[in-house]
């Protein structure tokens, strides 16, 4: 399986597996979906590159359908330990929240870009989770604006809160298939590292001389 080097999945998303089977299975499977997207990918495929035979991914998944279900109990585990530090004043922690919600957005990117209404049928239960899914982000993304700019860490009107909290969400849920078609020889870790750089460069324009030192240390880490 693709480690952290990779850059395919921060670390911190990738301490959230074991080495168990259904883990391995798990991470496998996210790393695929957001490179071929859930459409293009067989379980024979998750099942060769996690090293387990077929029928093993089956006795711990029915079908690709629970294998979604699956990751999106993991990213509604994800936003609540990010939540817990949502409402801090702490500025190095809220400039880390906003990076930290790209970093959300860049592991679990196929279920934001995806199409599922052409994916799933209008009764499948995943079809409204994941469509609801999509609905909080939007807002959780923007509300990381809005709570930095209560603590005077950006200074911007509506219009331009909404557009900066738009482009995060672009570039989580785009960059990595645009920029390794442009850059296809790059580790993935360098093309979220441009990511990231992209994204201090639109919030630019809007930090406070604490916000702009604590992004610049950002990225240096």
């Amino acid at each position: 399986m693709t480690d952290a080097t990779s850059g395919m999945l921060t670390p911190g998303t990738l301490d959230l597996f074991t080495k168990k089977t259904r883990d391995q299975i798990l991470a496998t499977s996210l790393i695929l979906f957001n490179q071929r997207g859930f459409g293009a990918v067989t379980t024979a495929s998750i099942a060769e590159q996690a090293g387990v035979l077929e029928g093993t991914l089956w006795y711990h998944f029915r079908s690709k359908k629970d294998i979604l279900a699956a990751h999106m109990e993991l990213l509604q585990t994800v936003f609540a330990q990010e939540n817990t530090s949502a409402d801090s004043s702490d500025a190095e922690v809220i400039i880390d929240g906003i990076f930290r919600s790209y970093d959300v957005i860049w592991d679990f990117r196929y279920l934001l870009r995806d199409d599922f209404n052409t994916l799933l049928k209008a009764e499948d239960a995943e079809l409204a989770t994941v469509l609801a899914i999509n609905e909080f982000l939007d807002g959780w993304t923007e509300g990381r604006m809005l709570h930095a700019a209560k603590h005077g860490l950006l200074d911007f009107g509506q219009e331009d809160r909404e557009a900066v909290s738009e482009i995060i969400l672009v570039l989580g849920r785009y960059w990595m298939d645009f920029s390794h078609k442009k850059y296809p020889e790059a580790e993935g870790s360098a093309l979220r590292y441009k990511g990231i750089s992209h994204i201090s460069t639109v919030l630019k324009p809007f930090l406070s001389v604490e916000a702009a030192r604590l992004v610049a240390a950002k990225l240096l880490d």
